[in-house]
């Protein structure tokens, strides 16, 4: 059946109210409209000839916003159809949509990691090549997984865990990798924990001088190699958090913190827990978030580097979107938020 693409139609998807028949199709015709304009967002001159009456309904919404948030993927309700929506779920349905491949800047990251056991390197794409590596590993051996900038990958272990890393995260597994413990270091960067239960087999992360416990629990730990910097987000089950000067139990949707330079640490209860690990499910969310940090999530996946104006140095942003999206869509929210930018080569600057 087909479905006509009417000023009502686009206001039920603003407002999440479409069936999923009708969204497909809203989703496809702006993936085609999109096309048409070689895959650039519609500037509002050209939505403006296009469809009149839905433009209205845009500045009405906007106009309604006190206050401006980072809503990726709905920016002030009708918005979405102009910036939210992404080219990269229904690619495979319109086979006219426009690809740029020239660059690899400023281009959202793939399923890609290195694996390497001294001086053997090779590059893994299936979650399953961990596995048959660690299997493989003699004596002290030790299994490297790492991921570069713009690259994530996800592994089954030899006891059944899993674990998911986000772009530019490391992780070394030693030989006896579930012998008397399960234990890994995370040298940099971001992992999701999976953990397998295994009572007699503690599973054991060990992050600079932080050491993270569990038996069969999901977690997510976050390490600033520059900073020193150590988080560890419990989603389900218990951990035991052991660093310098003593011992912390974290319970589900709490935060736990260590600057490791001066042994400081605390504890947060968080409100919004998929915040934490929404990279795992293939989003970027944001609660009142710093603009800086939002910065530096989006050029590890997109990459590029990148200036912040002082101006917005107390600018946070709240919202979510797809790390499959266009740049381009990246950048036309911001702009919706109040922030202005300049593209030149592989850097963003934020500008007054």
């Amino acid at each position: 059946m087909s479905v006509k693409i009417t000023n009502e139609l686009l206001k039920k998807y603003a407002d999440n109210q479409c069936s999923p028949e009708e969204k497909i199709y809203v989703e496809l015709w702006y993936n085609r409209y999109a096309a048409s304009r070689q895959s650039k967002i519609p500037n509002l001159a050209e939505l403006n000839s296009t469809n009149q009456h839905i433009w209205n309904n845009v500045i009405v919404e906007i106009g309604k916003k006190t206050k401006r948030n980072f809503a990726f993927i709905k920016v002030a309700a009708a918005v979405i159809i102009l910036a939210s929506i992404s080219f990269a779920i229904y690619n495979a349905a319109d086979k006219n949509v426009i690809v740029d491949n020239t660059t690899t800047h400023f281009v959202s990251g793939k399923v890609k990691a290195e694996i390497s056991i001294a001086s053997d390197h090779s590059t893994v794409y299936s979650n399953a090549d961990v596995k048959r590596a660690m299997s493989e590993l003699k004596g002290d051996e030790q299994l490297t997984i790492s991921t570069a900038i713009g690259e994530e990958y996800h592994a089954f272990l030899t006891d059944g865990s899993e674990i998911w890393l986000n772009a530019n995260s490391e992780v070394v597994i030693p030989s006896n990798f579930n012998q008397t413990y399960r234990e890994l270091n995370l040298k940099k960067g971001e992992v999701y924990f999976k953990v397998a239960k295994d009572k007699t087999k503690p599973f054991r992360v060990f992050a600079a001088n932080t050491k993270i416990e569990a038996l069969g629990t999901e977690f997510n730990v976050n390490y600033h190699e520059e900073n020193k910097n150590v988080k560890a987000f419990l989603v389900e089950g218990s951990i035991s958090i052991t660093k310098k000067s003593g011992q912390s139990i974290i319970k589900p949707n709490q935060l736990y913190q260590i600057d490791e330079a001066t042994d400081v640490s605390s504890v947060s209860e968080i409100e919004k827990p998929s915040v934490q690990y929404a990279w795992k499910t293939g989003y970027f969310e944001y609660a009142d978030t710093p603009l800086p940090e939002i910065l530096e999530d989006l050029s590890k996946w997109y990459n590029f580097n990148y200036e912040i104006h002082p101006i917005y140095k107390n600018k946070t942003l709240t919202g979510k979107i797809s790390r499959k999206q266009p740049f381009n869509e990246v950048l036309a929210i911001l702009e919706f938020s109040g922030i202005k930018y300049r593209k030149e080569g592989a850097h963003l600057a934020l500008i007054p």
